[in-house]
């Protein structure tokens, strides 16, 4: 009973060598017709037993963890699609020596997994083969990407926005830095009230009402909806508004897009109202004797 519990806890993996060993023994003793040298047997049996004749996996993942700890917990809070196996990265590993230098042989490239259809390492319309780590300074975390020393990168990944602002020049171009706006973080969204106060009290200020106008990366290229309310456009246009409120007509339920579809132009009058007047009045002087739109005079 006793050399059995001890047996048991040896494990089965000390059993399956002794079980190799006895079959050794056994061998040699038909082979040597029962005489076998204790030497012998003792050789065999480290032989069976040692590191070197077994098979060796690679490491999993939780063991690696259990070193790199903070890399680990880095990969699982915000790893995103890079968690899967360390081993699919680190081919090589803990192979450093200082003497020769070799950190760059023995590191991943990222052109392993990410390449584009030429073999270039880049994405989005970026042509320009730029060091990955330039921006995704932590391949742990690869969307952490911080903003503040990655300035003149922005333009090779966000290609139509860096175009709209070096072709519609603005003060977001002359006096704004990308990271001034997206600043918390990459991909971070700011409110325009974060540096814009409202041009229209009665309206609210946010991001959405904002855009509906003025494009972020070409701001100066107003654009407008017809559905437009006028109490919009009376935040920079104060006074033809108070025109319009102050002597009531047909124009003041108009909406200022419905007449300016497009911001700054000056429509014909005869765009809504025809030729009401014989052709010998030109249209063109209307506002000898009706004043201007914004407050007529009849």
């Amino acid at each position: 009973m006793k050399h059995a519990k001890r047996i048991r806890r040896l494990g089965l993996g000390w059993l399956g060598g002794i079980s190799a060993v006895l079959g050794l023994i056994l061998s040699f003793l038909f082979s040597t017709g029962g005489a076998v040298p204790p030497a012998a047997v003792a050789k065999e049996a480290a032989k069976a037993t040692s590191p070197y004749q077994m098979e060796v996996k690679p490491l999993s993942t939780i063991e690696c963890g259990r070193c790199h700890f903070p890399v680990f917990d880095a990969i699982k809070q915000h790893g995103g699609k890079h968690q899967f196996d360390c081993v699919r990265c680190h081919r090589q590993y803990h192979i450093y020596n200082p003497r020769k230098k070799n950190y760059d042989q023995i590191m991943p490239k990222c052109a392993w997994c990410h390449k584009s259809a030429t073999g270039g390492a880049f994405h989005g319309e970026n042509k320009t083969l730029t060091p990955c780590l330039s921006c995704h300074v932590d391949p742990h975390q690869p969307l952490g990407i911080p903003m503040g020393h990655i300035e003149s990168a922005c333009g090779l990944c966000h290609v139509p926005e860096a175009k709209e602002i070096k072709t519609f020049p603005s003060k977001h171009q002359t006096d704004v830095a990308c990271a001034d706006c997206h600043a918390d973080k990459h991909g971070f969204i700011p409110e325009c009230s974060t540096c814009h106060e409202s041009h229209s009290p009665d309206v609210e200020m946010d991001s959405g009402a904002c855009m509906a106008c003025h494009p972020v990366h070409k701001p100066l290229e107003i654009a407008y909806p017809k559905t437009t309310d006028s109490k919009v456009c009376a935040g920079c246009h104060e006074d033809v508004y108070g025109m319009l409120q102050k002597k009531v007509t047909k124009h003041t339920a108009v909406t200022c897009a419905d007449c300016h579809p497009k911001h700054g132009e000056i429509p014909r009058c005869a765009r809504c109202h025809g030729e009401p007047h014989p052709k010998s009045m030109k249209a063109t002087q209307c506002g000898k004797c009706h004043g201007i739109a914004h407050d007529l005079t009849m």
